[in-house]
C-alpha cells in the first residue's frame, strides 16, 4: 500500500519475521497517526516487476514491534524517488514510471 504521508516504509513484526528480516538490535520509537510505537530500523531489498520491467532496489524500513496487524506501507524515502507516481482515483489505478537517473 502506498502511503505518501509516510516518510519511511513500515511493516509489522510478523511480516518482517516471515521475510527473514533481523529484528534484533537497538529499538527506537516511530510516531504516526496511531501515536508512538516501538520499532527497529532496517533496510530491505524490494523487487517490482510486471511484464518485461523488473526493478530491484533497497529501501529503509521501520519494523513495528508488538502485535499489530496492517499491510506493508510504502513510504516516500527510498521508493518515491525511484518512480514518477500517478494516482488515478477515478480508475482506481496507480502507475509507476521508473525515473531515469543519469
Amino acid at each position: 500500500m502506498l502511503d505518501s504521508g509516510a516518510d519511511i516504509s513500515v511493516i509489522p513484526k510478523k511480516l518482517a519475521e516471515l521475510l527473514g528480516v533481523n529484528i534484533e538490535g537497538e529499538r527506537t520509537l516511530a510516531f504516526g497517526i496511531g501515536g508512538k510505537v516501538e520499532c527497529i530500523e532496517r533496510k530491505i531489498t524490494i523487487n517490482i516487476s510486471r511484464g518485461h520491467e523488473n526493478y530491484t532496489f533497497s529501501i529503509p524500513i521501520k519494523v513495528i514491534l508488538g502485535d499489530y496487524n496492517f499491510p506493508l506501507l510504502l513510504g516516500r524515502q527510498g521508493f518515491f524517488e525511484e518512480f514518477i507516481i500517478t494516482l488515478d482515483q477515478g480508475l482506481q489505478k496507480i502507475t509507476l514510471k521508473k525515473v531515469d537517473k543519469k
